[in-house]
């Protein structure tokens, strides 16, 4: 599996994103899509803004990932889309796409996944992901062999959309990052509009209003960012502008504990915007910083390789993504103090000289590092560290703590074994 730790804009995408110079026929074709209407009874401002536009269409989540590993596409054609209690009875979710036996007679080792998550509870998944697929292939001119499940187990029923690496002409699926981030959503948007019609003026304020209370950065801290004018400190006065909805964004951002508040100023943490976008991406960071063993919870940070190699103790093993996919997360303390959170796609397993694979367990002692690919992407690897060397660099760099003393303490180990991230 692709790991998308590094390359953020790939995976979960926003209808904001930068012009380019040079035009693309994906970015084109979506300007070219309906973009709403005029707000009912929203005068020449329409709901929000000095636009005069609202774009009313339903809301969508589309996220995409892929995998070069066929025993990874395989679990997800036979276990992850119908496992158990995915259906709305608690049985096991349906499959429906092309012909089953000529997907797994042409499956090769690329696989696409994508998952398609409507705000409406209302919405026709399985004609949303009909509908989606045969847009998909009109814009590409495939013919693609692509199975999909329905899952009703969260509170935001979604489709699993698997997609083979090879269509039906026997040429190679290749997705680019305009087409995901620019087609996808709004073909997702515009087929959902036409099931459910517009969002009425009324829907749309009460999304504003539900988006205050978000664990994310979201399009309103902007306006609190250029309040703070620099710094991170807001006080508010009695009149000031849409003071309601920044005080409710301010309150909600002290709960998840990104700000504080005192003498009748809000003063939010240095990070606390790159904090709310790491949580955008791994719905656990933020609470993992309250799981931390041994450092303070300023001190978590995102893993993403630039920061050279890490030695550390794993404390925690998480899921990242809810149902989306079956992403993890490793979080690893270090004698320095530092903690980092270390996104997977998977329970990594640990490979040993005689080729047995045991899985990465809380506990471990582990050293973190990385090795470009041939294409330059950053790829983790995971080796169980030697004990008595990071005994060694403790005693050499004079760390204190209890995870310093815990290491000193520990009985030492010499064998050394590769993590290998099968996704």
């Amino acid at each position: 599996m692709r790991h998308f730790l590094f390359e953020e804009k790939e995976y979960q995408y926003r209808a904001q994103f930068k012009r380019h110079r040079e035009k693309d026929s994906a970015q084109v074709l979506a300007r070219a899509l309906p973009r709403g209407r005029r707000s009912h009874g929203g005068g020449s401002r329409g709901v929000f803004g000095k636009s005069g536009r609202t774009d009313t269409r339903q809301r969508s989540v589309v996220k995409v990932q892929y995998s070069n590993s066929k025993d990874a596409h395989k679990v997800q054609l036979e276990y992850y889309l119908t496992r158990e209690g995915t259906e709305r009875d608690g049985s096991r979710a349906r499959l429906y796409g092309t012909d089953i036996t000529e997907y797994k007679k042409n499956m090769v080792d690329k696989n696409y996944r994508i998952f398609l998550s409507p705000q409406s509870d209302k919405a026709d998944l399985t004609q949303l992901t009909r509908i989606f697929v045969k847009k998909l292939e009109l814009y590409t001119g495939k013919k693609l062999y692509w199975q999909a499940a329905n899952h009703y187990n969260t509170a935001h029923p979604h489709a699993h959309l698997l997609i083979n690496g090879v269509d039906r002409y026997g040429n190679e699926v290749q997705f680019s990052k305009d087409l995901v981030k620019t087609f996808m959503r709004e073909a997702s948007r515009d087929i959902l509009t036409r099931q459910l019609g517009f969002r009425k003026p009324e829907e749309i304020r009460l999304d504003k209003e539900r988006e205050l209370k978000a664990a994310r950065f979201i399009k309103f801290d902007e306006t609190i960012k250029s309040l703070c004018g620099g710094g991170f400190t807001i006080r508010i006065s009695p009149g000031q502008k849409d003071r309601e909805r920044i005080v409710t964004r301010l309150e909600t951002l002290s709960s998840i504990g990104v700000c504080t508040y005192q003498k009748g100023v809000y003063k939010l943490s240095p990070r606390w915007e790159a904090d709310l976008k790491a949580n955008g991406r791994y719905n656990a960071f933020l609470d993992s910083r309250n799981k931390l063993r041994y450092s303070a919870p300023s001190s978590l940070n995102v893993y993403t390789g630039r920061e050279g190699p890490v030695k550390g103790k794993v404390t925690k093993i998480l899921r990242t993504d809810d149902d989306a996919s079956d992403n993890h997360a490793v979080i690893v303390e270090c004698p320095d103090g530092k903690s980092w959170f270390v996104p997977l796609l998977k329970r990594p397993e640990i490979q040993s000289r005689d080729k047995t694979k045991t899985p990465l367990a809380e506990g471990d002692y582990i050293n973190l590092t990385t090795y470009k690919s041939q294409k330059g992407r950053l790829t983790p690897v995971i080796f169980k560290s030697d004990l008595a060397l990071l005994k060694r660099e403790v005693k050499q760099r004079h760390y204190t703590g209890a995870l310093a003393d815990e290491i000193l303490r520990a009985t030492a180990g010499t064998v050394l074994h590769k993590i290998i991230w099968r996704g």
